[in-house]
């Protein structure tokens, strides 16, 4: 990773949370349900974009088991409505927040 690529913990706010389907293709119908996340940074006005699997959302949460239904749909709700930022450690310098820097934590 270069300088300017050095992973910073940032303030970010949620701007949108969405449930994302997809139901595969003719040989393979089954239907994964993602949930899209669109952040800004705080500080700089910078935006970002995560895409979570249901297991991503498990492993974040400490979960032991995945949402269902109604419940994957009101965590979506629930993060849109949510007025406090969140404390990411994140690449400010790309543009996309992978599920496994939102595990991460920084050096107190």
């Amino acid at each position: 990773m270069a300088k300017n690529d050095k992973l910073q913990e940032r303030n970010l706010k949620i701007l949108d949370a969405s449930i994302k389907e997809d139901e595969g293709t003719e040989d393979s119908p089954k239907v994964v349900k993602t949930l899209w996340l669109l952040l800004q940074d705080i500080e700089t006005e910078n935006v970002f974009s995560s895409l979570l699997t249901l297991d991503d959302i498990r492993s974040i949460t400490g979960m032991d088991r995945d949402l269902q239904g109604r419940e994957l749909y009101n965590l979506a709700t629930a993060l849109r409505s949510r007025e406090m930022p969140v404390k990411l450690v994140i690449n400010p310098n790309v543009n996309e927040i992978n599920p496994e820097t939102i595990n991460e934590k920084t050096e107190e």
